[in-house]
């Protein structure tokens, strides 16, 4: 009996979590241990995925020219003076327009949040108001608290703005430098992992790493295009219904779209609440030009660019971003999809090695024999 309780798989795996558990546990209670690697991954953390980000957006295109004969050493730098022009033109025609709309946004915020009490506050008349107490809770909102509570966190946080500055600085000096340097060598990257493994194990070793970047190539260069598709059209509808800071909230609408899923309405909320001073006309036309947009982009766009290179349930997304919002805020609600995506991809090609390799092939299977041939006996 205690031989085959030993013996079973309950006590195996009970046995395996255990483990798991007390090797957390060890870890934990050393964790000082790892800060200093915790502190620099985290620091390298934005300027590797923002170079990552932009390698496979330009990638495709450096590799275009390399099949007509332009080599990296001059498609690259090629690259980085269009983009530097193209930088300069948009601080010198978008970017303003948007700074202005901000600041304006910033200085009519009392009177926006006054204008939205008294617009909800017409509906008084109706059912569905009275019932839900809207207009007790519309009483306790009181605009100047919220603005100077806004000004007194900004003022409170000054050193940790000024923190963010020197990241940004920082950012803002390698992500150039990764990024090149990416483009420039990074089709040497997968040969160079490969020969640290031995040779029974490079040719899956560079297989998991194609699968990894197909995965994140079609990800990455898809939200690419939905995000400037939703930021054109979502300008172009509010420039139509004359959307108060359209431009700003349109830009807004089209970053937003980096959330799977609940990016539309993020996107949605500050346009409604500028749109609520307006009236009930300019909500209306709000809700119907952003379905609108998404629709499309819903029903023709991301099937196209993205597709189904994720494979990832929508739930499974929702209850993803759920989980990570919590604990890493912005940053990983944007990274945890991909993230998934990738880590899945690996899972599943190792466990098919895994299972090829305990359950090999036949050879007839793998070489299926010519019925017409007949076996040779030695004589």
């Amino acid at each position: 009996m205690l031989e085959k309780i030993r013996n079973s798989k309950v006590m195996f795996w009970s046995l395996e979590i255990l483990i798991i558990v007390g090797i957390v546990n060890g870890l934990t209670a050393v964790s000082f241990i790892f800060q200093p690697v915790v502190t620099f991954f985290s620091t390298w953390l934005i300027p590797l995925v923002a170079a990552l980000f932009l390698y496979y957006i330009f990638n495709p295109l450096i590799s275009l020219l390399e099949r007509m004969h332009v080599k990296r050493v001059v498609s690259v730098p090629l690259l980085f003076v269009l983009l530097i022009g193209g930088i300069v033109l948009l601080f010198a025609t978008l970017i303003p327009s948007v700074v202005h709309q901000f600041t304006q946004l910033l200085a009519s915020l009392p009177s926006l949040l006054h204008n939205t009490q008294d617009v909800v506050a017409k509906a008084s008349h109706y059912r569905w108001y009275q019932e839900m107490n809207v207009g007790k809770q519309l009483a306790k909102i009181k605009p100047a608290k919220i603005v100077s509570a806004l000004f007194n966190s900004v003022s409170s946080g000054l050193p940790g703005i000024v923190g963010s500055v020197a990241g940004i600085f920082f950012s803002l000096i390698t992500i150039p430098m990764v990024f090149f340097y990416m483009l420039k060598d990074g089709k040497n990257f997968v040969p160079s992992v490969e020969r640290l493994f031995p040779e029974r194990y490079r040719e899956d070793v560079g297989a998991v790493f194609l699968r990894m970047d197909d995965t994140l190539s079609h990800y990455i260069s898809g939200q690419a295009i939905e995000c400037v598709f939703v930021g054109v059209f979502m300008g172009i509808s509010y420039s139509l219904i004359h959307q108060p800071y359209g431009l700003l909230l349109a830009v807004f609408s089209g970053l937003a779209t980096l959330i799977p899923y609940l990016g539309p309405y993020v996107g949605l909320l500050p346009a409604l609440l500028v749109a609520s001073t307006q009236g009930w006309k300019q909500i209306l036309l709000v809700i119907a030009v952003t379905i609108v947009v998404h629709t499309i982009d819903g029903n023709f766009i991301y099937p196209n660019v993205i597709g189904r290179s994720l494979d990832v349930h929508p739930l499974t997304i929702v209850i993803i971003l759920l989980v990570v919002s919590h604990l890493y805020g912005l940053v990983g609600t944007i990274l945890a999809i991909p993230v998934y995506a990738v880590a899945k991809t690996i899972v599943i090609y190792v466990w098919q090695i895994i299972r090829i390799r305990q359950n090999p092939p036949e050879p007839e299977t793998l070489l299926p024999r010519d019925p017409e041939t007949k076996p040779t006996h030695k004589q």
